[in-house]
């Protein structure tokens, strides 16, 4: 495999990136038509490069505890610079799924507490709610969607002196909707308790400071828009946030003093890693560590604008044809399209056999467009749309 240095390639055209440039980082898009980073992105050639590394250098002992270390603090930096806020608020955590759960079980649910989720969640963000809001008595509001849009109104009508946690996905996997994170959290804020947001299907495309929108607590995986391994799952959690959580589990590395293998009484982190129960695998972190280079070479703006205008393109096409999709304005869109063409059955199979990759989701065909995609992509699709 030949080797591409990230760090020697100018990344920052605007508003759109070269597309010669593209297909050199990802040159499997040269030859099928994948518009379907929602469920997994496409890791790009630097990625797969950073693996083999770390996978020759472990199979030839070349490899220290010193070398871990740094590889775990060079992406809690890279997250940091992503994301916003501090590296000690990022934590690696196994998945969303385990993130969610962490958080959940680590506060207080007094007498009465009640949370408020949304009915357009990926199960990762109702399952864990469910199941304390069942194992703590506690009592789960469901604000209720149109249209495919859950806007902030119907989360404030919920919210009231009870309310322990919000949990908002910034991105909704299936429809696409952007959330608004900042007036959730003022809301939430406002009665003493907490923003939780699923950021797995923002990061990657979308412009987000989890400081200045005061989230008390995000989770997300490398997998999807960051286009890293599977198995690089991240936390985030807002430094005032910290001293009101006592987990609920522990391992060797949430606790201080973690390299002291004497045995001893032991109190948990007092930043994000006490959640960090055990070590990261290794492989996830170095290829999500050269996805995050990827991204931070490559402009915010141009990140956002060239996926959006790719669901856009996708839009108009969509018009042409007459073929029904969720359109929000702009504060409210994401590359994510879920349209209903009439043709649906057996269209993703349909579509697969033809070198397209896309999702059927809550019986709508789902379209995810990336940075990485071309006009020509969108209407090799949409000319087998009906």
């Amino acid at each position: 495999m030949r080797f591409i240095s990230i760090e020697k390639r100018d990344l920052s055209m605007t508003p759109h990136l070269d597309e010669d440039l593209v297909r050199e980082l990802w040159p499997t898009l040269s030859s099928i038509t994948y518009l379907n980073t929602a469920s997994t992105g496409v890791p790009s050639v630097p990625v797969a490069e950073a693996i083999d590394r770390l996978v020759k250098n472990r199979s030839e002992a070349n490899w220290t505890s010193e070398d871990t270390q740094q590889l775990h603090d060079a992406v809690k930096a890279k997250l940091s610079t992503l994301l916003g806020g501090s590296a000690s608020e990022y934590a690696f955590v196994p998945s969303t799924s385990a993130a969610l759960n962490a958080f959940g079980h680590s506060i207080e649910y007094p007498a009465g507490s009640n949370i408020v989720i949304c009915d357009l969640e990926f199960p990762s963000n109702y399952i864990p709610w469910q199941n304390i809001a069942s194992r703590y008595n506690v009592e789960l509001r469901i604000a209720k969607s149109k249209g495919g849009a859950a806007p902030t109104e119907k989360f404030r009508k919920l919210i009231d002196s009870n309310t322990r946690v919000v949990a908002v996905s910034h991105t909704q996997f299936g429809s696409g909707y952007r959330s608004d994170l900042r007036p959730l959290a003022e809301a939430v804020h406002s009665n003493d308790g907490f923003l939780v947001a699923d950021i797995i299907q923002s990061v990657g495309w979308a412009d987000i400071n989890l400081d200045e929108a005061k989230v008390d607590f995000a989770a997300g995986q490398a997998t999807k828009w960051i286009a890293g391994p599977i198995g690089a799952g991240y936390a985030y959690i807002r430094n005032e946030t910290m001293q009101y959580l006592n987990p609920i589990f522990l391992g060797w590395r949430s606790v201080k003093r973690h390299r002291d293998f004497t045995y001893t009484e032991r109190q948990p982190k007092e930043d994000a890693s006490m959640f960090e129960w055990g070590s990261p695998p290794l492989i996830a972190y170095a290829g999500f560590s050269a996805a995050l280079d990827v991204l931070l070479k490559i402009p915010a703006k141009t990140r956002k604008e060239t996926a959006l205008d790719n669901a856009s393109y996708l839009k108009e096409q969509l018009n042409k044809k007459d073929i029904s999709f969720y359109d929000f304005d702009d504060e409210h869109d994401s590359p994510i399209v879920s349209c209903q063409p009439s043709n649906l059955k057996n269209l993703q199979n349909e579509l697969k056999t033809e070198g397209i990759f896309c999702s059927v989701r809550h019986g709508r065909l789902r379209v995810s467009p990336h940075f990485y995609n071309t006009n020509d992509d969108i209407d090799r699709l949409v000319h087998n749309l009906e």
